[in-house]
């Protein structure tokens, strides 16, 4: 009994510290207004996808929480798009969570294609980046394998979230959990604030990232207000309002956001693009008032490239809590620390970064985007490094398999609720003038009784392609769509007739463009897989379009000419 009481008696207590607890009071002097500060939320689920709100319910929190501006991202579609625009002074953007297999990608500013993400980490990229926007690893390293991300070497300019909603959560164990739901009730600021975990494994990602190239990063609330009990039953915590006051991103634009949805909305996107951003936890304390900026000859702040002969002088603090330690990183190594500001000369190259601890509290106050010293060359060598790989030319078919003049191998196949032109054949639509295959579809609208809509064609037969290294073909549309390309072998286990279907999505375009895709980047999801591609026992060839490469109801056409391999 005196067990419990005291028991008792410590958790009133604790519940007394957490109702009474508010954030910290802060000191110095708060940045100057060099640039326009626009405070918001990235990475936030509706009903849409897997969250517990409405878009309508997701906006209303946004502004009670006073956010410049709020993304949605639901899982790999855009139907939120409906809701983009400014709400009582709230900038809404709607982007995406893009699953791949090497991990989640979130496409933020992009628009919304009639074609849907093939599920490949370097297809998801270079969508992002064909649709005008910005891609960031989604909870990079989860505790949870399966959320993990793996594609490090994926090519192109994207960045990383250092903290995300659902990966404290996960890291936050049982007894700190207990603890938040202990608090929520009484102070839900505090109660989050208790969960949350130093982002190391992040931090130290991000750190090798930075030596090789400009690196942008963010921080990610994975807001779902949504906690499944048991099947059908969920409760709506935490709420979009808390996560929405737990930890934000700061973006800085030259001008002052004037109401345009489209220029405020690229202004945004540019920023976070450069890394002209710094994550705040402003459920601790306040952080709109942060600085970090680079003189020399000029002012320059996170995300800018500085010449290192210029050897510029760092400034880094503004209103910080009482106590704050201001930390200085080069290359993710500590080279200044002072309480409240710190000063220091740029004289060797690297990327400098801010961290800001608080006494107590294990997470980071701030983490700000670095500020990069190189000379000329190096800086110009970063750039590089960021930009997408330009595609190699493809290979020339050694055995071609058909060239579309008069006469086709290949045979149209659709499902009854899909239109599909019949013959295939276009005898004047080829690259040359000369004859090619026709994909003329619109997608049929799937229903329970009636769930798997496509339009194909294909080419059966059993052919052994032993020696050869890939597939090879011509290929343009009448606007961007995503087809699949598949390689089907024997497979004697297969429920699909003895065959399993090995395949790769392939961009098409409104110009011709050569493709090449080689056999060893294509994936089978057949459950009973042997494991590999028997090229001796190929049995079809087949491009198909379904409800996992266009959205349904899409109506198109899509060329392919001299089918080879290689």
């Amino acid at each position: 009994m005196l067990i419990g009481l005291g028991l008792g008696t410590a958790a009133g207590l604790i519940l007394i510290r957490a109702s009474l607890w508010r954030p910290l009071e802060l000191v110095g002097e708060c940045a100057p207004d060099h640039a326009t500060r626009v405070s918001g939320v990235v990475h936030v689920h509706t009903n849409l996808s897997d969250g517990g709100g409405t878009p309508e319910e997701v906006i209303a929190a946004a502004k009670a929480a006073g956010l410049g501006f709020v993304v949605l991202t639901d899982h790999n579609h855009l139907d939120a798009k409906l809701v983009e625009g400014y709400h009582d002074g709230v900038l809404v953007l709607v982007g995406s969570e893009i699953a791949t297999v090497e991990g989640h990608i979130l496409g933020i500013g992009i628009t919304d294609p009639v074609f849907r993400f093939s599920g490949d980490g370097k297809d998801a990229l270079e969508d992002i980046g064909d649709l005008g926007g910005v891609a960031f690893a989604a909870h990079p390293t989860s505790p949870l394998p399966a959320f993990r991300f793996s594609g490090w070497d994926l090519p192109g300019p994207w960045g990383l979230e250092l903290m995300n909603g659902d990966s404290q959560w996960r890291e936050a164990g049982l007894g700190r959990l207990a603890k938040v739901a202990l608090l929520y009730s009484a102070n839900s600021r505090y109660a989050l604030l208790e969960s949350l975990t130093p982002p190391d494994a992040a931090l130290e990602r991000w750190d090798a990232l930075l030596a090789g190239r400009n690196v942008p990063a963010l921080a990610g609330a994975d807001a779902h207000s949504r906690l499944p009990l048991t099947k059908g039953l969920m409760l709506r915590f935490p709420s979009y309002a808390a996560l929405f006051g737990l930890f934000r991103n700061h973006v800085l634009v030259d001008a002052p956001l004037g109401g345009d949805v489209v220029s405020d909305g690229r202004a945004l996107i540019e920023s976070l693009s450069r890394g002209r951003s710094y994550i705040g936890l402003d459920a601790l304390a306040p952080s709109g008032g942060f600085l970090f900026e680079a003189e020399a000859g000029g002012r320059y702040g996170m995300g800018d490239t500085v010449p290192l002969a210029a050897a510029p002088r760092l400034r880094a603090g503004g209103c910080v809590p009482k106590g704050a330690q201001v930390k200085l990183f080069k290359d993710g190594r500590l080279v200044a620390a002072a309480e409240g500001s710190v000063e220091a000369t740029a004289d060797s190259p690297g990327a400098y970064r801010v961290e800001v601890a608080v006494a107590g509290w294990t997470v980071p106050w701030v983490v700000s985007n670095p500020i990069y010293v190189f000379d000329e060359e190096t800086a110009a060598a970063r750039t590089q490094s960021a930009a997408w790989s330009e595609p190699e030319a493809p290979p020339d078919a050694v055995r071609l398999l058909d060239d579309f003049e008069g006469k086709t191998v290949f045979e149209p196949g659709a499902d009854t609720a899909t239109l599909l032109a019949n013959p295939l054949l276009d005898p004047k639509g080829g690259m040359g003038g000369g004859g090619a295959a026709r994909i003329e579809f619109q997608l049929g609208e799937p229903t329970p009784d009636h769930p798997h809509v496509f339009a194909a064609m294909v080419a059966w037969g059993q052919r052994d392609l032993t020696g050869h290294q890939g597939l090879t073909f011509a290929i343009r549309s009448d606007r961007a769509y995503r087809i699949w390309v598949q390689v089907r072998d024997e497979n004697p286990a297969s429920a699909d007739e003895g065959t399993e279907w090995w395949f790769a999505s392939v961009k098409s375009a409104v110009e011709w463009r050569r493709v090449a895709v080689p056999f060893s980047r294509l994936r089978s999801i057949n459950p009973r897989t042997d494991g590999w591609l028997d090229l001796d026992r190929v049995r079809a060839i087949v491009f198909v379009l379904d409800k996992g490469s266009v959205k349904p109801g899409t109506r198109g056409s899509i060329w392919v000419d001299d089918v080879g391999f290689y």
